[in-house]
């Protein structure tokens, strides 16, 4: 991450402490080369596929297909999902530099701790290794309908934005209502890190994107409370 943001430990702490409750929003969060190295990545990858789904319950959500997505009552997101993420560090499956670029993202914002840790210590929340990891990205129309993410251990959900096209305007904003009502917006512009605090009486939502093309690169991570 930007240097500048090591030294955040006193807005994380009276975030996490806020209420009600709000989005917490870092600009420029990587340093630019890595974050434009991961964005050339993600539209180079080749496992993108549609993913439409509907909420059953208060934490589940059951896929269905497409056509079936925009009149169902519970209708919850749609978008594309890079899956199985394990293709993507194969050989073979990105150029060398754009797996190396994954392999380093990965490594700071899941797998080795990095992340988590600046987050532990600025909150004063134990995190644990049981984060959920999307890559995700937009087509026009694609969007994720309110909810809660009440997950066993949730605390936070973090997305880092990467698309350097996106530009304000064009939809795919991050909605969040919170216990009082009030509604906060956050745009997806290029290298922006944000977090939401999982409260239950908050929700969460992605508004339709309507850029042109496939956009709002995003990657998505729910972090959990070390038990």
């Amino acid at each position: 991450m930007n240097p500048e943001h090591l030294r955040s430990a006193d807005r994380l702490a009276a975030w996490i402490r806020s209420e009600p409750a709000e989005p917490l929003v870092f600009r420029n969060f990587l340093v630019e080369d890595r974050a434009r190295a991961v964005a050339r990545a993600m539209r180079a990858i080749d496992v993108w596929s549609r993913c439409a789904t509907t909420y059953h319950g208060t934490t589940g959500a059951t896929e269905i297909t497409e056509a079936e997505w925009a009149d169902h009552p519970d209708r919850a997101a749609r978008h594309f999902v890079a899956r199985p993420l394990g293709r993507v560090l194969e050989p073979g499956a990105l150029a060398d530099a754009s797996r190396k670029a994954v392999e380093q993202f990965l490594a700071f914002a899941v797998l080795q701790g990095p992340l988590r840790a600046w987050l532990s210590a600025g909150t004063g929340i134990e995190l644990d290794g049981r984060s959920t990891v999307e890559f995700a990205c937009y087509s026009a129309g694609d969007e994720i309908r309110p909810h809660q993410d009440l997950l066993p251990g949730r605390v936070m959900a973090v997305n880092f934005y990467l698309d350097e096209n996106y530009r304000q305007g064009t939809g795919g904003r991050l909605g969040y209502r919170n216990e009082t009502g009030e509604e906060f917006f956050v745009d997806p512009l290029f290298n922006t890190f944000s977090l939401i605090p999982v409260r239950e009486k908050c929700w969460h939502w992605v508004e339709p994107f309507q850029g042109e093309g496939v956009g709002r690169y995003t990657v998505s991570i729910g972090q959990n409370r070390s038990v």
